[in-house]
């Protein structure tokens, strides 16, 4: 049977896009606010509306003074059908209406483009943090075993008379704790494949692994101001708060604006079929009206003050949301660009400190094979290759986030990005 094809990062990826929830939601919403445009162009285009009406009328006269209609009664019809167009030739809220609508559209759009970014780092982080998983339940697994065969030797020394008991005891409380931390660490592999589910909503099959050689390269430019101006200027987040600021503000102008006159052009046609009226014969009138609509609000009980003050306070809200928004982005730039030149500088010294353990545990097995020494400084030895071992793969994929996390402060990540991330996996 041939080997299942191990599932990319990138495909992951796209996966994502088609099934993640949290990203779905953003998307639909930004398609419902696609909609705020027509409907706010609408208040600038002609209304037309048909009405008809029909009347069935029973008059019934007392009395008289008109020769022709003496008292009785009288049943009759009246039909009515009226057209009107009304066209508005002036109104301030229809235009700062369309104007809030613009910028609601583009903050929709930013908001889109930031949950696409946010997308690719939580799939990136899910997928590598199975990856991490995975290798951590391989090193406790690794480290149990050689832990159990230290305890089977520690046995037969004390059986043998060359051994003790404080050894055994030694050997079996770091074996036991070898394998509650191989138990932890596959509940903590099963928890990353849940979460990485949870983002594609299919269970995870084959992953790819990391490669041995992953380029240790320095974030360019390698400047952090220069970074943290990119941020100010491209981060995604970051527009969509200003977008929100801009779209607060024109609310106020749209409510004030309810202080201002608006000017229509009417034009209505009106049928109208009697059969009959109160002192004469039936009728058909036909009225056609062309006008010039001037209304001048005055007075509403000082709802549109109400409002006014409603969306300044709102305004200044998003004002204050917005500085926190750049105040938070400055310091997770700092953080990413920080934790990457400095990662790259601790995968290089966890990667020595690997070799440099597994050079003290061969000295410290000769040392004991050759009764130097005891056992006990073979189990500190291995114990700390382990750790090493541990720190170094952490530290390999944390660097690859960090990598994916600056490019989303300054606004660039990208599907370029993924496949650079995916280049350092087989």
């Amino acid at each position: 049977m041939a080997p299942a094809v191990a599932q990319s990062l990138l495909d992951t990826y796209r996966r994502a896009v088609e099934a993640d929830p949290k990203y779905r939601a953003v998307l639909y919403t930004a398609r419902a606010t696609d909609a705020l445009r027509d409907q706010a162009f609408a208040g600038f285009l002609p209304t037309l509306r048909f009405e008809a009406e029909s009347i069935e009328t029973r008059q019934r006269i007392i009395s008289s003074e008109n020769p022709i209609f003496g008292p009785g009664t009288t049943d009759f019809p009246t039909r009515t059908h009226t057209l009107s167009l009304v066209q508005p030739l002036f109104r301030k809220d229809v235009v700062e209406r369309f104007e809030q609508a613009k910028a609601s559209v583009q903050q929709a759009s930013y908001t889109l483009l930031a949950a696409e970014q946010d997308l690719m780092l939580r799939t990136a982080s899910a997928y590598l943090q199975v990856l991490a998983a995975r290798d951590a339940l391989a090193f406790s697994t690794a480290e149990r075993e050689a832990l159990g065969r230290a305890l089977e030797l520690a046995r037969e020394k004390l059986k043998s008379g060359l051994g003790t008991i404080t050894v055994l005891h030694d050997a079996t409380a770091r074996h036991a704790l070898a394998q509650a931390r191989e138990i932890e660490s596959r509940n903590k592999l099963a928890d990353a494949r849940q979460a990485l589910q949870e983002i594609t909503g299919a269970e995870p099959q084959a992953l790819q692994s990391l490669r041995a050689d992953l380029p240790l390269t320095l974030p360019e430019p390698a400047s952090l101001s220069a970074w943290l101006d990119a941020a100010r200027d491209g981060n995604l987040s970051l527009r969509a708060r200003a977008a929100a600021v801009e779209v607060a503000s024109i609310e106020i102008d749209r409510q004030k604006a309810a202080h201002f006159p608006s000017v229509s052009m009417v034009y209505t046609q009106n049928r109208k079929d009697s059969g009959s009226t109160l002192f004469g014969g039936g009728s058909n009138v036909d009225t056609r009206e062309l006008s010039l609509r001037l209304s001048v609000p005055l007075f509403e009980g000082g709802a549109v003050l109400a409002v006014t003050k409603e969306a300044s306070f709102k305004h200044l809200k998003a004002r204050e949301e917005h500085e926190q928004e750049r105040r938070a982005l400055e310091r997770q730039t700092r953080s990413a660009y920080e934790a990457l030149v400095s990662g790259v500088g601790l995968v290089q010294a966890l990667a020595q400190s690997v070799v440099a353990q597994q050079s003290a545990v061969a000295a410290k097995e000769q040392g004991y094979a050759a009764g130097i020494n005891t056992l006990l400084p073979v189990l500190d030895a291995q114990r700390d290759l382990f750790a090493a071992r541990r720190d170094h793969a952490q530290a390999r994929y944390d660097l690859l986030i960090n990598r994916l996390k600056l490019a989303q402060a300054a606004g660039t990540l990208s599907e370029t990005h993924m496949a650079e991330v995916g280049a350092a996996l087989q």
